[in-house]
């Protein structure tokens, strides 16, 4: 004989069997309580872990990848036997049918530690840090408890030219899905899912390390089309590391040429600035407007390693050429006809004497 209380727990549940699959389902609390017997409070949850998996230390001006690890070591805490549950279906249902079930949920309810659905973005601490995260979200799956990413989360970055040395902080946010209990229904074993949305965020570190950087900090030209002039260069050692023995040199393509191409500015401490000189031809048909010149200062570091510097633009504008004045003019017209004139008496008296 069925009881009207079990009538009407039959009636709300197939109600939920017309709306939704039971056998795997996420719905409210209260609904599934109604029908539903949580025989266990599992106690814990996810807890993420993260590490770089590659070196933090990084130049002005890389362009590199940021291999990130990431470790799940969440762990069950303990668990709570619902024994008033237990006790209505061990009377209702049965010792074999109601044992099977707590199992399976037992083992439902150990799930709680899985983070799912994960999606990791990554950010400045400081806005204003000089790095650009050229790709800052991704997608990661799920992942149980005492497991690690089978390959890193890759995020690609970018050190500004003008980053200062030092450490710099980066947020790593994780939003992830978890699921805060289980429970199982007889007669069926229909399993029930209750899920909350979770977030964790732990900081990450780089450092941009100390070097010799160089600057382009004054340029001194007076360029005209066809000239045959020098340019004076002064470099500036903007960085925080001596650089030694340090050569200033040029790359000329037209419609520049040169035969000094180099220039030995010696030891430059941070701070420092010293001016290279180098000869610079312009061909006689250059297009008057502004140039860049590209150079570069060799040096060495304090480890006594060869190092060169990153591609250095000296602005260079080329004049018109100037054009010859009246006077000169005249001058010139007058010493052609000088020069001239006994040619053509010579050649005159040889005519008459043929």
């Amino acid at each position: 004989m069925i009881s009207l209380k079990n009538m009407n727990v039959l009636a709300i549940a197939i109600l939920l069997l017309s709306c939704v699959s039971i056998a795997s389902a996420s719905v409210d609390e209260d609904v599934v309580s109604e029908i539903a017997s949580d025989y266990y409070d599992v106690y814990g949850s996810p807890h993420l872990v993260a590490n770089l998996a590659c070196d933090d230390v990084f130049e002005r001006g890389d362009e590199a990848t940021l291999y990130v690890n990431i470790l799940n070591d969440g762990k069950i805490t303990g668990f709570e036997a619902n024994e008033d549950n237990i006790d209505d279906d061990l009377e209702e249902y049965g010792e074999t049918l109601t044992r099977t079930y707590m199992v399976s949920e037992l083992a439902s309810d150990r799930a709680i530690t899985t983070a799912d659905s994960m999606t990791a973005t990554l950010s400045l601490v400081d806005p204003n840090a000089p790095i650009d995260i050229k790709d800052d979200t991704l997608l990661l799956g799920s992942l149980s408890a005492g497991k690690s990413l089978s390959t890193p989360a890759k995020f690609p970055i970018e050190i500004y030219d003008n980053a200062k040395a030092g450490t710099y902080d980066l947020r790593l946010n994780i939003s992830y899905r978890s699921q805060r209990d289980s429970a199982v229904t007889p007669p069926y074993g229909d399993t029930y899912y209750w899920y909350e949305d979770m977030n964790q965020s732990m900081i990450l570190h780089i450092v941009v390390e100390e070097e010799p950087y160089f600057k382009v900090s004054n340029v001194e030209s007076d360029l005209k089309a066809g000239d045959e002039k020098t340019i004076n260069v002064t470099y500036t050692n903007t960085g925080e590391e001596v650089a030694r023995e340090c050569i200033a040199r040029i790359s000329v393509v037209d419609p520049f040429t040169t035969t000094d191409d180099q220039s030995y500015l010696g030891d430059m401490n941070p701070g420092e600035s010293k001016t290279a000189t180098f000869d610079v031809n312009v061909a006689a048909d250059a297009t008057i407007k502004n140039y860049s010149i590209s150079s570069e200062v060799k040096y060495k570091d304090i480890h006594d390693n060869s190092q060169y510097s990153d591609n250095l633009k000296i602005p260079v504008n080329v004049g018109a050429a100037e054009k010859m004045s009246a006077s000169v003019a005249v001058g010139a017209i007058i010493l052609v006809g000088i020069i001239g004139t006994p040619v053509y008496l010579i050649s005159k008296k040889k005519k008459k004497n043929s």
